[in-house]
Protein backbone atom coordinates (compact mmCIF):
# COMPACT_ATOMS: atom_id res chain seq x y z
CA UNK A 1 0.00 0.00 0.00
CA UNK A 2 1.17 3.46 -0.81
CA UNK A 3 0.16 6.84 0.60
CA UNK A 4 -1.95 7.35 -2.54
CA UNK A 5 -4.03 4.28 -1.60
CA UNK A 6 -5.45 6.21 1.35
CA UNK A 7 -8.20 8.71 0.48
CA UNK A 8 -8.42 11.29 3.26
CA UNK A 9 -11.65 12.79 1.88
CA UNK A 10 -13.63 9.53 1.75
CA UNK A 11 -11.69 7.80 4.55
CA UNK A 12 -11.13 4.75 2.36
CA UNK A 13 -8.19 2.50 1.64
CA UNK A 14 -7.56 0.90 -1.73
CA UNK A 15 -6.39 -2.69 -1.48
CA UNK A 16 -4.73 -3.45 -4.82
CA UNK A 17 -4.31 -6.83 -6.45
CA UNK A 18 -4.79 -8.97 -3.37
CA UNK A 19 -5.70 -12.65 -3.36
CA UNK A 20 -7.17 -13.78 -6.71
CA UNK A 21 -5.85 -10.50 -8.24
CA UNK A 22 -8.81 -8.54 -6.89
CA UNK A 23 -8.74 -4.92 -5.83
CA UNK A 24 -11.27 -3.35 -3.49
CA UNK A 25 -11.98 -0.09 -1.73
CA UNK A 26 -12.41 -0.41 2.03
CA UNK A 27 -14.26 2.16 4.12
CA UNK A 28 -12.28 2.78 7.30
CA UNK A 29 -13.66 3.18 10.80
CA UNK A 30 -13.18 6.49 12.54
CA UNK A 31 -10.41 4.92 14.62
CA UNK A 32 -8.74 3.51 11.50
CA UNK A 33 -8.59 6.69 9.45
CA UNK A 34 -7.69 8.87 12.44
CA UNK A 35 -4.68 6.62 13.13
CA UNK A 36 -3.57 6.92 9.50
CA UNK A 37 -3.97 10.70 9.73
CA UNK A 38 -1.85 10.75 12.91
CA UNK A 39 0.79 8.60 11.25
CA UNK A 40 1.01 10.90 8.22
CA UNK A 41 1.14 14.05 10.40
CA UNK A 42 3.98 12.53 12.43
CA UNK A 43 5.87 11.67 9.25
CA UNK A 44 5.49 15.23 7.98
CA UNK A 45 6.59 16.65 11.33
CA UNK A 46 9.71 14.46 11.33
CA UNK A 47 10.32 15.27 7.66
CA UNK A 48 9.95 11.63 6.66
CA UNK A 49 8.73 10.71 3.16
CA UNK A 50 4.99 11.24 2.58
CA UNK A 51 4.81 11.52 -1.20
CA UNK A 52 2.01 9.57 -2.86
CA UNK A 53 4.25 6.77 -4.14
CA UNK A 54 5.80 6.10 -0.71
CA UNK A 55 4.67 3.06 1.31
CA UNK A 56 1.81 3.89 3.68
CA UNK A 57 3.49 1.85 6.41
CA UNK A 58 6.99 3.21 6.11
CA UNK A 59 10.18 2.28 7.90
CA UNK A 60 13.67 3.68 7.91
CA UNK A 61 15.34 0.32 7.19
CA UNK A 62 15.81 -1.27 3.82
CA UNK A 63 15.98 0.26 0.40
CA UNK A 64 12.26 0.80 -0.30
CA UNK A 65 11.01 1.84 3.12
CA UNK A 66 8.19 -0.72 2.98
CA UNK A 67 7.56 -3.68 5.24
CA UNK A 68 7.57 -7.20 3.89
CA UNK A 69 4.87 -9.66 4.92
CA UNK A 70 7.47 -11.61 6.87
CA UNK A 71 8.62 -8.48 8.73
CA UNK A 72 5.07 -7.59 9.75
CA UNK A 73 4.41 -11.17 10.87
CA UNK A 74 7.62 -11.15 12.95
CA UNK A 75 6.76 -7.79 14.51
CA UNK A 76 3.30 -9.00 15.55
CA UNK A 77 4.68 -12.26 16.91
CA UNK A 78 7.13 -10.26 19.05
CA UNK A 79 4.32 -8.04 20.31
CA UNK A 80 2.21 -11.08 21.22
CA UNK A 81 5.16 -12.73 22.97
CA UNK A 82 6.04 -9.62 25.00
CA UNK A 83 2.39 -9.02 25.92
CA UNK A 84 1.83 -12.68 26.82
CA UNK A 85 -1.03 -13.03 24.33
CA UNK A 86 -1.83 -16.60 23.32
CA UNK A 87 -4.74 -18.35 21.65
CA UNK A 88 -6.73 -20.91 23.63
CA UNK A 89 -4.44 -23.64 22.26
CA UNK A 90 -1.46 -21.74 23.79
CA UNK A 91 -0.11 -20.90 20.33
CA UNK A 92 0.53 -17.33 19.26
CA UNK A 93 -2.27 -15.69 17.24
CA UNK A 94 -1.68 -15.31 13.52
CA UNK A 95 -2.32 -12.12 11.56
CA UNK A 96 -5.02 -14.00 9.68
CA UNK A 97 -6.85 -14.44 13.00
CA UNK A 98 -7.63 -10.69 12.95
CA UNK A 99 -9.55 -11.13 9.68
CA UNK A 100 -11.46 -14.08 11.02
CA UNK A 101 -12.31 -12.27 14.26
CA UNK A 102 -13.52 -9.25 12.27
CA UNK A 103 -15.82 -11.46 10.19
CA UNK A 104 -17.23 -13.28 13.22
CA UNK A 105 -17.88 -10.02 15.06
CA UNK A 106 -19.65 -8.59 12.01
CA UNK A 107 -21.97 -11.62 11.89
CA UNK A 108 -22.63 -11.48 15.61
CA UNK A 109 -23.38 -7.76 15.46
CA UNK A 110 -25.85 -8.30 12.59
CA UNK A 111 -27.66 -11.06 14.46
CA UNK A 112 -27.86 -8.92 17.59
CA UNK A 113 -29.14 -5.92 15.60
CA UNK A 114 -31.81 -8.06 13.93
CA UNK A 115 -30.31 -7.42 10.48
CA UNK A 116 -30.96 -9.70 7.51
CA UNK A 117 -27.69 -11.63 7.67
CA UNK A 118 -28.18 -13.31 4.28
CA UNK A 119 -28.49 -9.88 2.66
CA UNK A 120 -25.39 -8.63 4.48
CA UNK A 121 -23.14 -11.61 3.61
CA UNK A 122 -22.34 -10.36 0.07
CA UNK A 123 -21.12 -7.08 1.62
CA UNK A 124 -18.85 -8.99 3.99
CA UNK A 125 -17.63 -11.13 1.10
CA UNK A 126 -16.66 -8.05 -0.93
CA UNK A 127 -15.09 -6.29 2.05
CA UNK A 128 -12.92 -9.29 2.82
CA UNK A 129 -11.94 -9.80 -0.82
CA UNK A 130 -13.40 -13.28 -1.13
CA UNK A 131 -14.05 -14.58 -4.61
CA UNK A 132 -17.71 -15.34 -3.81
CA UNK A 133 -20.26 -15.48 -1.01
CA UNK A 134 -19.78 -19.26 -0.94
CA UNK A 135 -16.13 -18.67 -0.01
CA UNK A 136 -17.25 -16.42 2.84
CA UNK A 137 -19.77 -18.97 4.09
CA UNK A 138 -17.12 -21.71 4.00
CA UNK A 139 -14.59 -19.42 5.70
CA UNK A 140 -16.85 -18.82 8.70
CA UNK A 141 -16.92 -21.88 10.91
CA UNK A 142 -19.87 -22.77 13.10
CA UNK A 143 -19.48 -20.83 16.36
CA UNK A 144 -21.65 -21.34 19.44
CA UNK A 145 -22.22 -17.64 20.05
CA UNK A 146 -23.48 -17.09 16.50
CA UNK A 147 -25.53 -20.28 16.62
CA UNK A 148 -27.15 -19.17 19.89
CA UNK A 149 -27.96 -15.72 18.45
CA UNK A 150 -29.47 -17.26 15.32
CA UNK A 151 -31.49 -19.80 17.34
CA UNK A 152 -32.80 -17.12 19.71
CA UNK A 153 -33.80 -14.97 16.77
CA UNK A 154 -35.57 -17.91 15.12
CA UNK A 155 -37.39 -18.71 18.37
CA UNK A 156 -38.49 -15.08 18.79
CA UNK A 157 -39.90 -15.02 15.26
CA UNK A 158 -41.35 -18.52 14.94
CA UNK A 159 -41.43 -20.05 18.42
CA UNK A 160 -45.18 -19.56 18.71
CA UNK A 161 -45.71 -21.82 15.67
CA UNK A 162 -44.12 -24.78 17.44
CA UNK A 163 -46.17 -26.42 20.14
CA UNK A 164 -45.37 -29.10 22.69
CA UNK A 165 -47.40 -32.28 23.06
CA UNK A 166 -48.69 -33.56 26.41
CA UNK A 167 -45.28 -35.02 27.24
CA UNK A 168 -43.54 -31.67 26.64
CA UNK A 169 -41.94 -32.84 23.40
CA UNK A 170 -42.02 -30.69 20.28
Amino acid sequence: MTVSDYNSNDHTLLIRESKFHKSRLLPLSCDGWSEIEKLLRLRRKKRLPVSLEQPLLWNNWGDKGSYSGAAITTAFRNIFLKAGIHATNRKLPRLHDFRYTFAVHALLRWYQEGADVQTKLPLLSIYMGHISIVSTQHYLRFIDEISNSASKRFENCYGSLVSKNKRGVL
